[in-house]
């Protein structure tokens, strides 16, 4: 009966351990915050691919996005952030980063050429210089070994921006923000 009963005792205690560490909602830990402040942490559904007017994406645009206009879009600043997850399988096939956007006219009634530069994580990608408005895309691959954690934050920088409304409209405007995501290789 001793042996039963140490047999029941070990069973027991494999089943508890399986529950705590594989039983969806009972893990310990989660998203990887560390580098975050209590404003930029990610909400618990952190996606992908945004669309930067949905009113779900607000937690991910982490800093220098200003409100949506006409249900579409967001004027950024010259420096805005956002958090996004990575997709599956990309720390081990790396993502590639595209974000739309628009360049109006009136960027370009002010200055010859912008230049979109982007941190991911800290390291660089390649800046981009844009000469003409319009629609554009920014398309970067990110490798691997930046996408290893369970949220990604992307600094974006303007070399210029531009102050909105000569006085009555403080905002210093950058560019309008339409989508951007991680999207696996």
């Amino acid at each position: 009966m001793a042996i039963e009963s140490d047999a029941l005792r070990h069973l027991i205690l494999v089943a508890l351990f399986l529950s705590v560490n594989f039983l969806p909602g009972c893990k310990r830990g989660g998203p990887d915050l560390a580098a975050y402040t209590e404003e930029e942490s990610p909400s618990p559904r952190t996606a992908a691919g945004i669309q930067v007017a949905d009113p779900r994406a607000a937690s991910q645009l982490v800093s220098g996005w200003w409100e949506v206009e006409d249900h579409a879009w967001r004027w950024t600043a010259r420096k805005f952030a956002v958090i996004l997850r990575p997709p599956l399988g990309a720390a081990r096939h790396g993502a590639a980063l595209r974000f739309r956007f628009t360049l109006p006219a009136v960027v370009f009634s002010h200055f010859k050429a912008v230049t979109l530069s982007t941190l991911v994580e800290g390291t660089p990608l390649a800046p981009e210089t844009y000469r003409g408005p319009g629609p554009k895309v920014y398309m970067r691959d990110v490798p691997p070994r930046l996408l290893s954690t369970h949220t990604v934050r992307i600094d974006f920088e303007l070399d210029r921006a531009f102050l909105a409304g000569g006085g009555k409209d403080p905002r210093e405007l950058g560019l309008i923000g339409h989508s951007l995501g991680l999207e696996s290789q």
